[in-house]
């Protein structure tokens, strides 16, 4: 708001200028008789003081003429020589201000998710991804998005993913995951490659452009390979076919619903359900949670499973319950 006031006052002060330029060539046309070249060249010289003296002596009234133009026009002057000044003094004290602040709010991070672009498909996932409060990143090279993602409170990143400073800078050690969402196949195998250095136990989720992309980026050391067009495809084919079936889909993931949620979760080693039978657990009776499959710790997954199904640390409970105050299986 200050930096907008401070824009306001110079854009008026310069206005003035010119209005000040204007009216002294205007009196010197008429006083003196003057060209308009020459009438503008004795304003110029006149308000900014060089002293380079008159074309021709001056009549009493051109006299007075210059002395209110000079005693107007170097107050103006001085006036816009400080807010022009202070304008770009206070503009890099508060992008300075505004760096070191992010600064401090990146390194406070950690288990966040990093989102390398902020394109069509990566605004997708910035806004699904804060609607769920989780905490971000996102690095993307154009400054204008940077400012905007900043201005909604965003931590975010000006520069290149693939480079290995930036992504350090982004606290990826410390990252829960990495979402890589480049235009280029072969720019998002460069960032898994430099983020797999960085982060051996990071999971990371990237886009594949070409079908014939998606073996690479695997073998690069992506964890999961998503290909837009196809699974678009997918999509469309199913709502298709089973359209019931999609919109129940549709209704249990979308955040629209606060009523309903599907969700992964993972059991951890102090969950009080940990080596117990599923149907020891409670969770349908206690917390109307409907336990839909098990995603074992060597990836192998179970499908409906029964009331004797056993539940380990680090298995993950893909559930479907109704949305808690603070999630599924809340004070589980």
């Amino acid at each position: 708001m200050k930096l907008k006031g401070s824009i306001i006052g110079v854009i008026l002060v310069v206005l003035s200028l010119s209005i000040l330029i204007g009216v002294g060539t205007s009196g010197y046309m008429i006083i003196e008789g003057y060209s308009a070249v020459d009438a503008l060249f004795m304003t110029v010289i006149t308000l900014s003081t060089v002293g380079f003296g008159t074309l021709r002596p001056l009549s009493d009234a051109g006299k007075l003429f210059t002395l209110l133009l000079i005693v107007v026009g170097v107050a103006t002057f001085s006036l816009y020589i400080t807010k022009l000044f202070g304008f770009i003094v206070e503009r890099g004290f508060m992008e300075a201000l505004e760096r070191r602040r992010m600064t401090r709010k990146i390194k406070t991070l950690k288990g966040h998710y990093v989102v390398c672009g902020h394109g069509r498909i990566g605004s997708v996932v910035v806004e699904e991804l804060s609607f769920d409060r989780r905490r971000l990143l996102i690095i993307d090279t154009r400054q204008e998005t940077i400012q905007k993602l900043e201005a909604e409170g965003y931590a975010a990143i000006q520069g290149d993913a693939r480079e290995e400073s930036v992504l350090r800078l982004a606290g990826l050690n410390q990252a829960k995951g990495l979402i890589t969402l480049l235009p280029n196949d072969a720019d998002n195998l460069y960032v898994i490659l430099a983020a797999r250095d960085i982060n051996p136990d990071l999971f990371i989720l990237t886009r594949a452009n070409e079908p014939s992309a998606e073996k690479r980026l695997l073998k690069a050391g992506a964890s999961k390979v998503i290909s837009p067009h196809r699974e678009g495809g997918k999509r469309i084919a199913r709502m298709m076919l089973n359209p019931n079936i999609t919109d129940f889909i549709d209704m249990a993931t979308e955040k629209e619903n606060l009523h309903l949620q599907m969700a992964d979760i993972e059991v951890k080693p102090e969950d009080s359900f940990v080596e117990k039978k599923l149907s020891d657990t409670n969770l349908l009776r206690k917390h109307r949670t409907l336990v839909i499959g098990i995603k074992r710790t060597d990836g192998s997954m179970t499908f409906n499973p029964s009331g004797d199904t056993m539940i380990h640390a680090g298995d993950s409970l893909i559930v479907l319950g109704p949305r808690l105050k603070d999630g599924l299986l809340a004070g589980k």
